[in-house]
Order: C-alpha cells, then structure tokens, then sequence
C-alpha cells in the first residue's frame, strides 16, 4: 500500500458535454492540515493512453507535493467520445481546459492560482497552444514538442506518399459527410496492442 499518495479514478465533462476520465493524484496530507497544492493536468499525445507509462511521471510529481490530474483524450481509453480513436486536435486541446476547470473546482485540495501543464511529443504541442489561449495557467512543459503536424508528417513521406495519403483523407471528409464511418489506419501493428490500448 502507498503511504506518499492515493489516486482516484475521476470524471469530468468536456466542453462538448462528452465524459472524460483519468486519475487524480493526491499527496499525502500532513496532520489533515488544509494546505492548499500546486497541480498539473497531464494528457498523452498522439493516440496513446494514460496507462502508456504516464503514471510514472505522475507518480514522481505527486511524491513531490504536487495534485496531478492525469486524463485520457476524448474517443480514447476510459474518456466518452466517437469515432473511438479518432485524433481530433482542437477537442484535445480544448480537454486540456476542461481538465483545468475540473481542478479548480476541487477547492478543499487544488490551488487555482498554481496549475500547471505538461505534455510530451504531441501533446507537448497542444500544451503551447493552451498556455496561450488560457490565462489559467501559470506553467507549461512541453517535452519535445510537436510544433506542426503537417510538417512533421511531410518529413515522414515522400512528396508522392504525401499527397496520396491528403487525398485519401479528402475522401474519407466526403464519405463521412455522407453518412460511411471514418476510415481508420493503425498507428500500431494489432500484435504490438496492449489489451487497454
């Protein structure tokens, strides 16, 4: 059993009203004192899932005295949304703000004057577009961030694959527009799937 922290598993709506789900850490209290701690909202980027090893870093930031809100994506994980695994930018984004919100209402633990972001690889992206925009947060991380999609797709293609791969996703806008579900490419082999991916 852990003495240093608890985690619970916790949900909270997007701005969209689908359900998002992830963990919040908890540092131990001292004495029941009524302290007030320092958070951070962490989210994957890309198409991964909490449990894809973030649960370390959020381990490491609770045993230093921090509240850590750890989420899953919208259409990702334990979190609501469809098309299931559907990466959606602005929606993932914009969870980043909802988890915020989410943390200022735990006001008998959270400090809504000291919440911080953090984000890797993909999200480490999405963490600097939403340090702009909200004004709530008071630190960001960004750990190798992915500063442009597009661009960081065009250096993994050729200029024929690329444009293959635009138009394919042309016609999946068309077939979607007309009711067919969305086109789906696998960002992993199934034999390399874990059972919560």
């Amino acid at each position: 059993m852990n003495t240093s922290f608890t985690r619970h598993n916790v949900e909270f709506p997007a701005e969209d009203g689908v359900i998002l789900r992830g963990w919040l850490y908890e540092p131990a209290k001292i004495n029941d004192d009524q302290q007030l701690y320092p958070a951070i909202v962490m989210a994957h980027g890309y198409g991964a899932v909490k449990e894809l090893y973030l649960d370390l870093y959020a381990e490491c930031f609770v045993r230093s005295n921090f509240v850590v809100l750890l989420y899953d994506h919208q259409n990702f994980g334990e979190s609501e949304g469809e098309p299931r695994q559907e990466i959606d930018p602005p929606k993932q984004i914009k969870g980043y703000s909802s988890a915020i919100t989410y943390l200022e209402s735990r006001k008998n633990l959270v400090d809504a004057q000291r919440i911080g972001i953090w984000g890797s690889s993909y999200s480490g992206g999405h963490v600097l577009v939403v340090s702009a925009k909200d004004k709530r947060v008071k630190c960001v991380v960004s750990q190798m961030p992915s500063i442009s999609g597009k661009q960081n797709l065009k250096r993994r293609k050729n200029e024929e694959d690329y444009q293959r791969l635009l138009k394919a996703f042309e016609r999946d806008r068309q077939q979607r527009a007309e009711g067919h579900p969305p086109r789906v490419i696998p960002i992993i082999r199934p034999e390399e799937q874990k059972d919560w991916w």
